[in-house]
C-alpha cells in the first residue's frame, strides 16, 4: 500500500505482535509515522477498520 499511496503521516493499528515490536517501531520513527494503537481486547477501538473489513 505505501508504494501506490505513500507514506502515511499517521497508523492506528491493533496490538498484535507485529505492530508492537522494536522493528516496526524504528520503521515509524525512520519515516515520521507517528503510531498508535487500539484498546486491547475491545472490538469498538478498531471499529471502522473491522466494518470496512466485514465480509
Amino acid at each position: 500500500a505505501f508504494s501506490v499511496l505513500g507514506m502515511p503521516k499517521e497508523l492506528k493499528t491493533d496490538n498484535g505482535p507485529a505492530y508492537t515490536s522494536k522493528e516496526f517501531h524504528g520503521f515509524c520513527q525512520k519515516w515520521g509515522i507517528s503510531h498508535t494503537t487500539g484498546i486491547p481486547h475491545s472490538p469498538t477501538g478498531q471499529a471502522i477498520v473491522e466494518r470496512a473489513h466485514q465480509t
